[in-house]
């Protein structure tokens, strides 16, 4: 019995990881630009360069998510998928 909850508990959590993957591929289709597209973007926008960027899967519209190191500080830039324009920054301060 344990044995099958176990089972069970694995095949659940696969499964909402491949869900997850679906909202990413599903976003990053509608998208009109490239994730090199948003990098150059939010880097041209703060002038400094990115450590990481991603799709955000949790936005009604393609919108990447573009970390930036400017000064020894890390921002947060959201790009639009669609037309490239710099939707905001922000500093992060995790």
């Amino acid at each position: 019995m344990k044995k099958l909850l176990v089972m069970l508990l694995v095949l659940f959590s696969a499964q909402n990881v491949f869900a997850s993957d679906r909202d990413e591929i599903d976003m990053l289709n509608q998208a009109k630009i490239s994730l090199v597209d948003a990098i150059q973007a939010a880097e041209s926008n703060l002038n400094g360069k990115a450590l990481e960027a991603s799709i955000d899967d949790d936005a009604f519209t393609p919108t990447f998510e573009v970390k930036i190191l400017k000064e020894g500080r890390v921002y947060n830039v959201r790009v639009d998928g669609k037309t490239k324009e710099v939707l905001g920054s922000r500093e992060d301060k995790d």
